[in-house]
């Protein structure tokens, strides 16, 4: 079965490493958050509630404009811009934490800032594979996408507990942040074969009906 199992090409293994930073960023800065703001900031129930609202108001907010834009331009350069987009305001918060500057509305606005480049960078990257494999790759490309997204869904909130238990919060925003910069990283070298413009599509479909049989 093994011997069946088409090879991935090493473009396609950037994104997939990618992709997991990224995801495990994600998932260990949005479990540190509520942490932060009940043992650092002090703050309640109710408090924490209106923290969790601004963690996840970027996912009914932006994944529909978040995907019209992934049509129109590179889907590496959104992936990549969204993704240092969410490092520097994980930095932002390592920053402030260090400063002892932090407050519960600046947490919300950079966590909400922060969730925005992953919806971004969640929407562009299936949507990227297909260029990047053949057809015959494709369903084993998008097995192993979905497997770093269930490995960091899995893993990531245990570890983000674990980094603020340990360690304490702003290790465990600077572990996230830099894992966000990694997947930048392995962005910036991937190939991201052009597009084929929609009206050379057309004309080509057209030209084939229009070919005598």
């Amino acid at each position: 079965m093994s011997a069946d199992t088409p090879r991935l090409p090493s473009t396609f293994n950037r994104l997939a490493w990618s992709n997991l930073a990224a995801q495990s960023a994600e998932q260990i800065a949005l479990a540190a958050a509520p942490i932060v703001a009940v043992l650092v900031l002090g703050v309640g129930e109710g408090q924490t509630g209106l923290l969790q609202t601004a963690l996840t108001l970027p996912f009914i907010l932006f994944a529909i404009p978040a995907g019209l834009l992934a049509d129109r331009v590179s889907r590496r350069w959104v992936m990549a811009g969204s993704e240092a987009l969410r490092a520097a305001a994980l930095a932002a918060i390592l920053l402030l934490l260090w400063l002892g500057a932090m407050t519960l509305p600046l947490l919300a606005l950079l966590g909400f800032i922060a969730v925005c480049g992953t919806v971004a960078y969640s929407v562009a990257a299936p949507a990227l594979v297909p260029s990047l494999v053949t057809s015959q790759q494709l369903p084993a490309a998008n097995a192993r996408i979905e497997l770093a997204r269930t490995v960091a869904f899995a893993s990531g909130p245990a570890l983000g507990g674990v980094l603020v238990g340990w360690v304490g919060a702003a290790p465990a925003f600077g572990f996230a942040a830099a894992l966000s910069a990694i997947a930048v990283v392995l962005l910036a070298g991937l190939y991201e074969p052009r597009a084929r413009p929609l009206r050379a599509v057309i004309r080509c479909r057209t030209s084939r009906k229009a070919r005598p049989s």
